[in-house]
């Protein structure tokens, strides 16, 4: 007897969403087409987890379903016709329809040439058994669940499952993605799959930079990406991205303390900043180079960091004038700071940087240029001049009112 898992579905989803989903089941109805929902989705409704993110695929042409939908639903898809996808938005909710297709990998590394297939070559593609799953969405068949590869016993079993000898070496890609899986559901490696990875880590050379780039983003996207990390440094994966890449007790208790901060930055980039704190410049270099990160806010930052680290030396003594911390950091991103300041061994230079990110960083003139002018003061280098010195008074307590940075403002302007 087929496995039916409506009761699931209407229990986990929204109405409106399952409403959308009973839409695309009749919209493929009339057309003649088979139509399921896969991959994720069906792994999280039967783990009883929340999933937002929802992909259909069609036995036939996928925009035209989107199309029927669309009237049907008064609900405009975004269509990418390039790819043959579409994609509805129903409140946080994401549901991407696209055409069953079946893939060919000419060699290791490469992107695979893709073509239309049936749902059977469409989830042998696929990476897991718990991924390789589908649930039908048509009318008349409504909720039965399909699982080929044992990825609902996979489930129960709490175990991470490649599905043939050759998956790693076709896309090692699936290398990063088995520890972000097996971490996240707090899952195992199965032991086939775990000796085939481990055989299988030269094949990380085989990807491009932009590749590997998107999936460490997404370990360190992750709500507790220390775990990955540690995973990955115990199998291996780490050091094959670059060998001066470690974890240690140090680095751990870095990654658990920038969990429970408020931070006023992505996550990403402090998490980046962490990962490479360790390194020198020149492992720096060729770890950026290694993931193609050229430029952009993420090479910043990283750069930033070990810099920072390398100019510690100026921080660490006590005491420092605040505007002296604040001519040191000012040009640093804040990531940067937060990194060193979890990492650094020394205490003074902790003490001074958390000064900065808590308190100086925020400080500002209570004059500003247009008050300036009107005291006088004409736009151009002396503006800049007082406003400076306006700063360093009152980071170091020299003055405390407006009316305190008035008086000084035209003590310096007749002294300028």
């Amino acid at each position: 007897m087929q496995d039916n898992v409506t009761d699931r579905i209407i229990k986990e989803l929204p109405k409106p969403v399952v409403g959308l989903i009973q839409t695309a089941g009749r919209a493929a109805a009339k057309s003649g087409a088979a139509i399921y929902m896969v991959g994720g989705i069906v792994r999280d409704l039967l783990l009883g987890r929340q999933s937002k993110d929802i992909d259909i695929m069609v036995e036939g042409d996928a925009l035209d379903i989107a199309r029927s939908m669309s009237v049907i639903l008064a609900n405009k898809p975004i269509v990418h016709k390039r790819f043959g996808t579409a994609t509805f938005k129903l409140n946080d909710y994401r549901v991407d329809l696209a055409t069953c297709r079946s893939e060919i990998y000419d060699a290791p590394g490469s992107l695979p040439k893709v073509k239309p297939g049936t749902i059977e070559q469409d989830l042998f593609r696929r990476d897991f058994t718990v991924n390789a799953m589908a649930i039908r969405i048509s009318q008349k068949r409504f909720g039965e669940l399909i699982d080929l590869y044992g990825g609902r016993q996979d489930l129960e079993n709490k175990l991470i499952r490649i599905l043939h000898e050759k998956s790693f070496i076709d896309d090692a890609t699936r290398i990063m993605r088995s520890v972000r899986y097996e971490q996240r559901l707090d899952f195992k490696l199965e032991s086939k799959t775990a000796r085939l990875l481990r055989r299988d880590l030269d094949m990380l050379d085989t990807i491009s930079g932009d590749r590997l780039r998107h999936e460490v983003i997404l370990w360190l996207s992750e709500t507790q990406p220390a775990k990955i990390l540690k995973r990955a440094a115990r199998l291996g994966v780490l050091s094959k991205l670059h060998p001066a890449l470690s974890w240690d007790p140090r680095l751990a208790k870095a990654f658990r303390d920038a969990n429970r901060m408020s931070i006023d930055f992505p996550p990403v980039q402090l998490y980046l900043a962490l990962l490479v704190y360790n390194l020198d410049k020149r492992q720096l270099g060729e770890f950026l180079e290694r993931l193609n990160i050229k430029g952009g806010e993420l090479d910043e930052v990283a750069r930033q960091t070990v810099s920072l680290k390398i100019d510690q030396e100026s921080l660490d003594y006590s005491p420092l004038q605040p505007s002296e911390i604040y001519q040191k950091l000012q040009c640093y991103k804040t990531a940067a700071i937060q990194a060193n300041c979890l990492c650094t061994p020394s205490r003074d230079v902790r003490i001074n940087l958390k000064l900065y990110l808590d308190k100086l960083r925020f400080v500002r003139t209570r004059l500003n240029g247009r008050e300036l002018k009107a005291m006088g003061v004409l736009p151009g280098k002396k503006m800049g001049i007082i406003l400076d010195r306006l700063l360093t008074a009152r980071l170091d307590g020299e003055v405390k009112t407006k009316a305190d940075e008035q008086r000084l403002a035209l003590q310096l302007l007749r002294d300028l």
